[in-house]
């Protein structure tokens, strides 16, 4: 039994030696470039914006040195890469004329009407951040590297705001077959250099991650890298509930405001959205500046 515990107590303390003979990197490193919200816009025209990536990593390695018949040395690196980052996407939303409906509304006397808003030079700002969290499977041949995985991203900040917006509400009493269309004062009438912001309700969402480049040794320890990466978003990240277009208030109606078009209905019945389901790419150059540790653990093998 003592044998045997004996070689146990040995196997374990290798794997251990092993483990931690290995090459470990910590690294800082940040990326810029396109990073649109992507979504096809039914009444209008989407544009992308620059966005970009900026966070700390790990990378484990496991190096080999592999010799050739005429003693040209490779320098083999296989490991995973980590992290946590943050991640800036945004959009601009610019819709053609377009009337929305909401029915069945009431004002401040109690009477029922619908209101008809028709949109003109509307144009929306979407600015989204978030924690993203990589886990990348990397190759390295000397100073060349390829990255390839996968990228969580948690929500932290999503705002939208709109600027200069002519809107013009109509307002049809249909129990009385009247329509109001210059009372300002209640909400009626062309509405020019409209403002709105607010929050857009976002979730977490997952990227097919990939990046490649080259890396230099600036010391025996510290390494710069520097290489073009692409994101491609997998899932919907809007998680928001749909809403009408025009937010209608019967006790202020002069200072109505507008919903994100990520988030609204084109009519009162929710049968058609400004929008489809929204996800993220990104496309850029990435810095990262590395600190190894150890340089040993290394495997040579001759060919």
């Amino acid at each position: 039994m003592k044998p045997f515990l004996a070689i146990i107590i040995q196997l374990f303390s290798y794997s251990v030696t092993q483990l931690f003979a290995q090459s470990h990197e910590f690294s800082i490193y940040g990326g810029s470039g396109w990073s649109p919200l992507r979504y096809q816009l039914s009444l209008g025209d989407r544009s992308g914006g620059m966005g970009g990536d900026f966070g700390v990593g790990y990378t484990w390695f496991l190096v080999k040195e592999k010799v050739t018949d005429t003693e040209y040395v490779f320098h083999e690196r296989w490991g995973m890469h980590t992290g946590i980052g943050l991640g800036l996407y945004n959009a601009k939303a610019k819709l053609n004329n377009v009337e929305t409906i909401r029915k069945d509304l009431r004002d401040d006397e109690g009477d029922r009407f619908d209101l008809y808003t028709t949109i003109a030079g509307y144009s929306e700002t979407q600015k989204t951040m978030f924690l993203n969290i990589p886990v990348m499977a990397l190759f390295q041949i000397n100073q060349f590297y390829v990255m390839g995985g996968v990228k969580a991203g948690i929500p932290l900040r999503g705002k939208y705001s709109s600027k200069d917006a002519t809107l013009t509400n109509v307002g049809d009493y249909i129990d009385y077959d009247n329509k109001l269309e210059t009372q300002t004062f209640a909400g009626y009438g062309s509405f020019r250099g409209k403002n709105s912001e607010g929050d857009l309700k976002l979730g977490v969402f997952v990227m097919l991650a990939l990046e490649a480049g080259m890396n230099w040794r600036i010391s025996d320890k510290l390494l710069l890298y520097a290489g073009a990466y692409f994101d491609y978003g997998l899932n919907n990240a809007f998680k928001g509930k749909r809403m009408s277009f025009v937010n209608y208030n019967s006790g202020n109606p002069e200072n109505f405001t507008t919903n994100s078009v990520l988030s609204s209905y084109t009519d009162d019945g929710k049968l058609s959205t400004f929008t489809d389901k929204v996800n993220m790419m990104s496309v850029g150059i990435k810095l990262r500046l590395a600190f190894s540790y150890p340089q040993g653990g290394t495997t040579v093998v001759s060919n």
